[in-house]
């Protein structure tokens, strides 16, 4: 079903091509909302995670300072520039991130560059084997990111592994999936035909949906901790200020 079929129902508006750098045969995007659609992804994606170390959280996990972020490159193909320059549009497109690439030493995201063959090897290495096989078993993955997050919802660290040997769509979707949930929005939702966190879907880009949604977690009404009831109260002013909303 196309994504204009899927939406026919539906309120979201302005469909685009995809931007430039996108895979071959990246779907478009619509990119105004309303804001019940934006509130309805928001609750789905920003509470919840398949992958969680570290105390669990009571509510929303985001981080509560300025980010750093290191790509480690690796694998048989180098796509350690590309992924710099995801890393990047990230902090462009997205200011309250406050985002900034490390060269090396201590970062608060790690972004690990894999082949597939040493996914599943790499996950035991960095989460032991009860862990990982817990985590492949519930949900074969193709990447994935684990987010450590303390009692009050701030996230210490996040680390992805992004899979380089499969293609430049697998690539680009793990890269820039992997790295919303790096931000906290940690869950995925397969009724959502606007977001990256939509398994059935392959992205390969920021959508402005997503961009939407991680300025809303970003923004400083929405706290580390805060509980689904607490943020259903603030998304409505927080939509509006913002002016994503179509209605």
């Amino acid at each position: 079903m196309s994504l204009a079929a899927a939406t026919a129902s539906l309120a979201a508006s302005d469909m685009q091509p995809p931007p430039p750098g996108s895979f071959a045969g990246a779907p478009p995007q619509f990119t105004r909302f309303t804001a019940a659609e934006l509130e309805r992804g928001f609750m789905a994606l920003a509470f919840g995670s398949d992958l969680r170390i570290g105390a669990r959280p009571r509510g929303i996990r985001r981080f509560d300072h300025p980010i750093r972020a290191v790509v480690m490159g690796g694998g048989s193909v180098d796509r350690s520039a590309r992924m710099r320059e995801v890393v990047a549009e990230y902090d462009r497109t997205v200011p309250s991130l406050k985002l900034s690439l490390a060269s090396s030493g201590d970062a608060d995201i790690e972004v690990r560059l894999i082949d597939e063959k040493d996914f599943n090897g790499a996950l035991v290495a960095a989460f032991g084997a009860k862990i990982a096989k817990d985590f492949i078993a519930r949900t074969d993955p193709q990447c994935m990111t684990s987010v450590k997050s303390n009692a009050a919802g701030d996230i210490v660290r996040s680390v992805s592994f992004i899979i380089v040997d499969k293609g430049d769509d697998v690539f680009l979707d793990c890269a820039y999936h992997e790295l919303l949930h790096a931000f906290g929005l940690s869950n995925h939702d397969q009724r959502n035909v606007w977001t990256t966190l939509n398994q059935n879907r392959m992205v390969g880009y920021l959508t402005a949906y997503d961009r939407d949604l991680l300025d809303i977690l970003y923004d400083r009404r929405v706290r580390p901790g805060m509980s689904p009831v607490a943020a259903r109260r603030v998304l409505p002013r927080v939509i509006r200020d913002h002016g994503f909303s179509v209605r």
